[in-house]
């Protein structure tokens, strides 16, 4: 195996610990004060619990809570959208907590098992997305085949294609609506923004370029605050950034190529690991993005939105991100632990690559070359759209981008003001304190709802 690494203790898993873990969520959410949430098992490796609304013995709305790896079954939502009326179905796809195993496509077909049940089962009237984070580009993808057809996910354009040789995309039944929490661009798209462009040569991440290198003093780098990055160093950085991009997706099509011909090592996959990539955490883990040290870029909104403040009034404004910058990356992104991506060629080019020429211009990003992108999605997708982002995190402009993309007639946009990207209020942040976050971000979202659908 390219590397010389074993993944096995990524991929392996016992059924004791998964029983632990599962009997935990539900014992952690009922301490939440909800009263019954129920395992529901869905078949196919997907694992549900079910949070039925105490204050609504009787809902017709459903809502469904789902990230691409992520362990969702005690998301926060589950107990703030059920105790607000609506049943809540909090899932995990079959890859959960196994990036290295992920298989993008076949996510929308863990996304239907909740779908299915919540309308066949439970009988909702109304089912509803709640996409946080990664949750985005999972809950898009699916409702865009939905909506479209298998023929969205196909085409010579794409880095991979859902396979519907047995029509398991066919007909698959749209949710009535869709919210959209801090959601990012898609796991492509945070790889290649995380990726560090200073390595060159692939076998020595450890050295860096210094013209190049974004924890050098010298490019704006600041090891114990806010760093300031020039312009024409952001430019050849985010420039720099798809063309080492592009050369591990070359290389991985080509690996693709020769397994299909019979030519490789291995029949069926093999390890990809790329030094400084970006760590393969669910959430990311210490990639080299500018923006994440420099807290002027990708900064604001370019026109004035919706701020939701603490204080529970909105106004529309341009709105400011008050994050603070992490100078914390330049040990983290060094390591292997969390500085570098380590995948197969299928989780790579299914869930965590996209072709692009530069990593912050959305002009020069090919939105629809990989499935695992929100705003591709958000093009096709007609249903009701609420996009919220989180004052205190680095989601802003692409919120702000998924409305100018989104075909949805019906759609609104607002930020939570100081909110974290786990939707809790930033201590850390400017002008807070923020008390308020979790009250006004639910409340909000829960009457956006009600107001569409009711309960």
């Amino acid at each position: 195996m390219e590397g010389g690494m074993t993944m096995e203790s990524t991929r392996t898993f016992s059924a004791a610990q998964l029983f632990a873990s599962l009997l935990f969520s539900i014992m952690a959410a009922q301490a939440l004060a909800q009263s019954h949430p129920e395992y529901i098992p869905l078949g196919g490796g997907v694992k549900a619990v079910l949070y039925r609304p105490d204050s609504n013995p009787s809902p017709h709305v459903g809502v469904i809570i789902i990230h691409r790896t992520a362990n969702y079954l005690q998301h926060q939502g589950c107990t703030q959208l059920s105790q607000r009326g609506f049943m809540v179905l909090c899932m995990n796809s079959r890859f959960d907590n196994n990036e290295a195993l992920v298989n993008w496509e076949l996510i929308a077909l863990d996304v239907k098992r909740g779908v299915d049940y919540l309308r066949n089962t439970q009988h909702m009237n109304k089912v509803i997305f709640f996409g946080h984070s990664g949750g985005g580009p999972t809950t898009t993808f699916y409702q865009a085949v939905a909506e479209a057809g298998p023929s969205y996910c196909q085409g010579p354009n794409k880095l991979t294609q859902c396979d519907n040789t047995n029509n398991a995309f066919n007909g698959l039944t749209p949710a009535d609506g869709l919210v959209l929490v801090d959601a990012h661009p898609g796991n492509t798209v945070n790889a290649l923004r995380a990726i560090n462009p200073a390595v060159n040569n692939e076998n020595r991440p450890d050295l860096l370029q210094n013209k190049l290198d974004p924890f050098n003093p010298k490019n704006g780098y600041n090891a114990n605050g806010d760093s300031h990055y020039p312009p024409d160093f952001q430019k050849a950085y985010t420039t720099a950034q798809a063309q080492r991009f592009n050369e591990w997706i070359d290389r991985a099509l080509y690996i693709r190529e020769q397994i299909k011909q019979g030519k490789w090592i291995y029949p069926d996959d093999d390890d990809i690991t790329i030094g400084r990539g970006g760590g393969s955490q669910a959430g990311g883990g210490s990639g080299a993005n500018l923006f994440v040290m420099d807290p002027t870029i990708l900064c604001c909104t370019d026109q004035p939105a919706k701020l939701l403040k603490d204080n529970g009034t909105i106004v529309t404004q341009i709105i400011r991100s008050v994050r603070i910058g992490d100078p914390t990356r330049a040990v983290g992104n060094a390591t292997f632990d969390d500085g570098a991506k380590d995948l197969t060629v299928t989780s790579f080019l299914s869930a965590n690559a996209i072709r692009a020429t530069d990593s912050l211009d959305n002009d020069q990003i090919d939105w629809c070359s990989s499935n695992n992108s929100t705003p591709c999605a958000l093009r096709v997708i007609t249903k009701p759209l609420l996009i919220t982002n989180m004052g205190a995190h680095y989601f802003m402009s692409d919120g702000e981008y998924f409305l100018s993309q989104a075909k949805s007639v019906d759609k609104d946009f607002i930020t939570i003001e100081g909110a974290t990207h786990g939707i809790g209020p930033c201590t850390a942040c400017t002008g807070g304190p923020y008390p308020n976050v979790v009250k006004n971000f639910y409340n909000y979202v829960a009457d956006w709802i009600k107001a569409r659908f009711g309960t």
